[in-house]
């Protein structure tokens, strides 16, 4: 009998690992090899970044220094804030979530692994541009902020054309992986993880992943005009034509201060783990903790003229940003009394993470009380654009982010590669970060204050601020040798480190009862949560719904991978998901992308063309990989009860549909905003509709027909354990009709564009007209997408209810294309004529 159930549990794992050597490199996609190849290459990235931080540190060591030409220091200053900003922070940070999460919430995977790795891939792609420019000598040196006209046509060479497509593609994974943490979070709980049980650093991703939807659709939006205005020709930043060159640091900030925020959060929910384990107690005031992430994510949206009080705003909408920007602090306060408090009530050791922990504590306190100098309107403009800046802005970043990330590594090192790390190396590397730290950027308030500027490649002695910037400058190497001592810490523990026990920490959430590293399944018997720190608590009864839903997971099924799913709110059964196996789709619509961002860089349109080709086949062929998998036997019901294939809510897919109608409404109205902003400042709008009101009307029929339609087609169906094809023909004229209505779409956006007569190029309404007609397109295109899976499920499917479900999920994507109808219409026939 003991044979025979290891034998069910050996079974049971080997369907869960991934494939070996170099086959498994580029088609694994279970989350912690993904999660893995995010930090690996984010810390890759940081390191090179630092290099960068280290040839800048290296010139300003002295007055009238000639080590870096000046520019060579702005390639090199660009691509430094690019890497930090856009290469390490927020993908480290998914990426550790991507391992941590289905670990810490009791669930086998994330719950769509193949997005998960085209995701990373794309990330991968775009890093990869962006540091081939020092290949082609086109490196670029507008700032990691580029602000225009200084990147636009005028002043900026093909260089910024390689920025503005490799941190799309880098903006692209990171708004995707924030839909898999969404539904991760809100879906895959343990049983009876209720809401008020979740891990803070569960809730803190979770805040973190709306925020990034929300904060970074703006930046892709933006990235998109100002290419535009390079690359076609049209006026969103041409003043004389309509545009505002503010518009960029609108929408620019509208992303860069929530994404402060989107790294200090995920960073204090680190110390939120760490903190209440190495103190050896419970988290004080955990409620206000929960509240205090999502008011600091809410308010982070509303922060962003924070960074534009100099550019001439009124003092009305300065005093409410000074207050807003003020009133944050609050909230990050709250975490902080709770940490000090947690730290009053245990017994803390001072570990390797306890120490960056405390070094968090001290640097982003002090980093909290520059922002809120800077904060006021009337100290910031004599501070801006100064050292001071550069002094607070990261004290806030590394002592956010940093510290936190380095105390993570220390703390679940053990459980990434079941090793320990060298304490003796951790203290060392502690010590010299902190002091180095320390000694390279506190002397920046000071040259700031005495009137230093940021961003110049050299300065006059008769300034007086050699000694201090010697004194940043030893600091800065003094940090890089803690920064190496730490990395290669970290590789001798992964090679040669001593075997870490399953929990050497005595840790409170559910990570730390799964072996270290945890088996490839994670979890072969799902945990049932009665508590906030199940570790911790004493055994309490478990509801008979919880234990059937662990009974009928314990080691099954033995021949496809599945995970629970839970309610939203109370964390109860509420069905099972189908997680894909291995395969090498994901990475052909990655590698199409790169190819039509290489193709438009070069002006070879044809090889454009061909990376069109290649990401359709990928995502064809991605489809029909999910519907061959997605048999009838990989999709029965686990222990007869819990179905994998449902409808409406108690489905993934439907999650999934929702966030990427959320990421389309919130482009468009990005758009339409910009148009009004536009509209509101410029002398010479035109105050006139587009003038095309039929066939406007009938472009918001057809996206109603093609809702309807897929609607429709989603009741036909029969039960699912049923194998009829009584409804294969409702489903392919539903399929039909929608693909119908998509082509219409598209030809009578087509047949507005044309019937208008609208020049691009010499207004920036006209530019605004035609940028809307083309994210209805990019609607109807991902709706009709959408609606060819469902047919490709029709045609390999014998059974009625995966197609009806995947006609359901076009069905919300055609929501995507009625939404971008309205706000569209709002922008081309209303706010032309709108008094203002």
């Amino acid at each position: 009998m003991a044979q025979d159930m290891a034998i069910s549990a050996a079974e049971f794992e080997r369907i869960y690992d991934k494939p070996p050597g170099l086959r498994g490199f580029f088609t694994s996609v279970q989350h912690k090899a993904v999660g893995t190849r995010y930090m690996i290459t984010a810390f890759a990235f940081f390191l090179i970044g630092g290099l960068e931080a280290m040839l800048m540190r290296t010139q300003l060591a002295k007055p009238q220094n000639d080590f870096l030409s000046a520019e060579s220091y702005n390639e090199l200053f660009t691509m430094h804030g690019t890497t930090m900003m856009f290469l390490f922070a927020i993908p480290f940070i998914e990426g550790l979530a991507t391992y941590l999460l289905p670990l810490q919430i009791g669930a086998r995977d994330m719950p769509f692994p193949r997005y998960n790795v085209f995701n990373y891939w794309c990330y991968l792609f775009g890093g990869l541009l962006l540091y081939g420019s020092f290949l082609v000598d086109l490196v670029p040196d507008a700032g990691w902020f580029a602000y225009v006209p200084l990147s636009g046509p005028e002043f900026a060479d093909k260089s910024m054309d390689i920025w503005l497509f490799g941190l799309t593609l880098a903006e692209i994974a990171a708004v995707g992986a924030a839909i898999e943490i969404i539904v991760s979070v809100l879906k895959t709980r343990a049983p009876g993880m209720s809401l008020d049980k979740m891990p803070i650093f569960a809730w803190t991703m979770l805040s973190v992943a709306v925020l990034i939807i929300v904060a970074f659709v703006p930046l892709i939006v933006a990235s998109l005009l100002l290419e535009l205005d390079r690359s076609v020709g049209t006026a969103f930043f041409n003043q004389d034509a309509g545009g505002d060159p503010l518009l960029w640091q609108h929408l620019f900030w509208i992303f860069g201060h929530p994404e402060v925020y989107v790294m200090f959060l995920p960073g204090a929910a680190v110390m939120s783990h760490v903190i209440p384990i190495h103190a050896r107690h419970r988290l004080v005031a955990y409620p206000f903790v929960v509240v205090a992430v999502i008011v600091t994510a809410i308010m982070s949206l509303g922060l962003w003229v924070h960074h534009m009080y100099v550019t001439g705003l009124p003092p009305l909408t300065l005093t409410f940003f000074t207050a807003a920007s003020m009133s944050i602090s609050l909230a990050s306060g709250v975490q902080i009394f709770a940490w000090i408090s947690t730290l009053w009530s245990g017994r803390p050791r001072l570990t390797v993470p306890m120490l960056f922990a405390l070094g968090f504590i001290i640097t982003f306190v002090a980093g909290g009380i520059t922002g809120v100098m800077v904060a006021s309107a009337s100290f910031d403009s004599q501070v801006h654009d100064t050292y001071f800046v550069v002094a607070h802005f990261h004290y806030v970043i590394i002592g956010g982010l940093l510290f936190p990330v380095f105390a993570a590594l220390y703390h679940w090192w053990p459980k990434f590669t079941g090793r320990m790390v060298n304490d003796m190396a951790g203290y060392a590397s502690f010590a010299l970060i902190f002091l180095g730290f320390h000694l390279t950027f506190f002397p920046m308030h000071l040259t700031g204050l005495w009137g230093l500027p940021r961003r110049v490649y050299t300065y006059d002695v008769y300034m007086g601020v050699d000694v201090v910037n010697f004194l940043s400058t030893i600091g800065a190497f003094v940090m890089a040798a803690g920064v190496l001592t730490f990395s290669v810490a970290l590789v001798y523990a992964w090679r040669r480190g001593r075997r870490a026990p399953q929990d050497p920490w005595g840790g409170d959430t559910l990570e730390w009862a799964t072996d270290s590293p945890a088996s490839s399944s994670n979890w072969p018997t799902i945990p049932v949560v009665t508590d906030r720190h199940p570790l911790w608590a004493k055994p309490r009864g478990i509801p008979e719904s919880h234990e059937g839903m662990r009974e009928a997971f314990d080691h099954r099924p033995t021949t496809v991978r599945v995970s629970p799913l839970t309610t939203v709110l109370s964390a109860a059964p509420d069905g099972a998901m189908r997680l894909a196996a291995p395969t090498v789709w994901p990475i052909v619509p990655a590698g199409g992308l790169i190819v039509i961002a290489l193709g438009l860089l070069t002006e070879v349109y044809p090889v454009a063309f061909a990376g069109i080709a290649v990401a359709v086949i990928g995502l064809l062929g991605w489809s029909r990989r999910v519907e061959l998998d997605n048999d009838e036997a990989s999709t029965a019901p686990v222990g007869g009860r819990y179905s994998i294939e449902a409808r409406g809510s108690k489905a993934i897919g439907w999650w999934a549909a929702w966030c990427l109608v959320v990421v389309l409404t919130v482009g468009a109205a990005t758009i339409v905003l910009s148009a009004l902003f536009l509209q509101v400042n410029a002398g010479n709008w035109p105050q006139e509709p587009l003038g095309a009101p039929l066939l406007t009307a009938a472009v918001g029929l057809s996206a109603v027909v093609g809702l309807l339609a897929c609607w429709w087609g989603s009741r036909h169906r029969v039960t699912q354990d049923q194998t009829a094809t009584g409804s294969r023909r409702a489903h392919l004229m539903a399929a039909g009709i929608a693909l119908v209505a998509g082509v219409v779409i598209l030809a009578l956006l087509l047949l507005i564009w044309a019937q208008a007569g609208r020049d691009p190029t010499a207004h920036a309404y006209d530019s605004s007209v035609m940028l809307l007609l083309g994210t209805q397109a990019l609607a109807v295109l991902f709706a009709v997408g959408a609606t060819v899976a469902a047919v490709i499920a029709r045609v390999l499917q014998a059974r009625d209810l995966r197609p009806a479900l995947l006609l359901q999920n076009a069905a919300i994507a055609w929501v995507a294309v009625l939404i971008t109808w309205v706000l569209s219409w709002v922008a081309t026939d209303l706010l032309p004529v709108a008094v203002i």
